[in-house]
């Protein structure tokens, strides 16, 4: 069986790294993956750059794609509290060189950014597993929705542009998406029930069919270590209970729910016993809490990730929406209990007072008492990770994403 895995990148950015770790555990199980990126950052043989593909005439007419596509967006400003957009409407032959490939299975990943234009993926010959990193393949343009429910219709008048109107780019993106992908031969994946949810309430993929399977954790890496040696290996204090947050953007990106912990923190009873710990790149000088915080930065490697969460008691995940949550399903494999909150895919990986707290959706009252709740709790550390792996393990995730390649190939498991 040959799959191709479609993502802009292998390694950068935590949608890449969970296709990434699928195509390794695929190859393992026997499966011929190969991965068409835009920009690899691994060595990896069986990774496959786009630009090697394209000639000089088609590399132009990418780059010129992507240029129309960031003038475009640049013409539509966002709201300042809106997260990330693609509107992908801009063509070039990247179906040629997929087909050309010949995959059993054409399995797209993060695909924004115009890297698959819109009309490119009904071009694509095999039939098509997509995996939802987010919530784009549903909306007008916006990777996560907030407050909005205008994808279960036509979006239009969109709340995340300063300039809305009835007509506006997002009712063209979700009409050339409805237009286009009509009759593509498509099977949808989303990484949590609440994704899924999503999906079947949304007017471009309601017709489709649509499976769960979260992105696999590597036992390997995270998995309980000794925590004075992390704490060590951070010059964290040895004597504290120490809060961990973290996320690409981290303090900055507003859905990532920074704001309902500082608030939940300045509540916090006993803060001569707790401290904060940060990481995920360039934090905010002045992050406005009573208790000391450590802000490790942006971290390089999966070991060094490892190695905090298992340095840390409980790490706080707020999210306001979330399709999956990488960092808690890794945070559980290092031993380390979770607070999130509920409402979005982040709770099919955090059960409430089973390996973590569930607080109540933007209730930093709720989210204190789960962390106070959290840290009051003996936890075994083996037992975390052995219930995350047992649900998220690569034999159990690649075992999935096989018996669905086999089901639409009319293959016997």
């Amino acid at each position: 069986m040959k799959v191709l895995q479609l993502a802009t990148s292998d390694r950068s950015g935590g949608a890449a790294i969970g296709a990434y770790r699928l195509h390794q555990a695929l190859q393992r199980a026997g499966v011929e993956s190969q991965m068409l990126v835009l920009r690899k950052v691994t060595s990896d043989p069986k990774v496959q750059r786009l630009s090697s593909y394209l000639n000089r005439w088609q590399r132009a007419r990418r780059r010129l794609a992507e240029q129309r596509h960031h003038r475009r967006l640049a013409a539509n400003p966002q709201h300042p509290e809106s997260g990330h957009w693609s509107l992908n409407l801009y063509d070039y032959p990247i179906a040629e060189v997929i087909n050309a490939f010949e995959p059993d299975i054409a399995h797209l990943q993060w695909v924004g950014d115009n890297y698959l234009p819109v009309s490119e993926l009904a071009k694509i010959h095999a039939p098509i597993v997509w995996t939802l990193q987010d919530m784009w393949a549903l909306t007008g343009g916006c990777h996560y929705t907030g407050d909005c429910s205008r994808f279960r219709g036509n979006c239009g008048n969109c709340p995340q542009l300063l300039s809305p109107a009835a007509a506006d780019i997002s009712r063209r993106v979700s009409s050339a998406k409805q237009r286009h992908w009509s009759k593509a031969s498509m099977t949808i994946v989303c990484l949590s029930r609440w994704l899924a949810d999503c999906a079947r309430e949304s007017a471009v993929m309601k017709e489709r069919r649509i499976e769960v399977i979260g992105n696999l954790v590597d036992p390997k890496v995270f998995k309980p270590i000794d925590k004075t040696a992390a704490r060590q290996a951070f010059n964290l204090p040895a004597d504290k209970k120490l809060i961990l947050f973290g996320a690409i953007g981290g303090t900055s990106d507003r859905r990532k729910g920074y704001a309902y912990l500082r608030e939940a923190l300045s509540g916090l009873e006993d803060e001569g016993g707790a401290e904060l710990v940060i990481f995920g790149g360039e934090q905010n000088a002045d992050l406005q809490l009573p208790l000391p915080i450590h802000q490790i930065g942006a971290l390089q490697d999966e070991l060094s990730l490892s190695l905090l969460y298992g340095a840390c008691d409980v790490y706080v995940l707020p999210t306001l929406q979330e399709a999956f949550g990488n960092t808690l399903a890794e945070a559980l494999a290092s031993g380390t209990p979770c607070v999130t909150f509920d409402g979005s895919g982040a709770v099919d990986i955090v059960r409430h007072q089973q390996n973590g707290y569930v607080a109540k959706l933007r209730d930093s009252v709720d989210l204190l008492r789960g962390i106070e709740w959290t840290l009051a709790q003996s936890w075994s550390r083996e037992k975390l990770h052995e219930d995350i792996v047992a649900r998220y393990g690569e034999g159990q995730i690649a075992q999935q994403y096989i018996a669905l390649y086999q089901s639409l190939l009319g293959q016997s498991a």
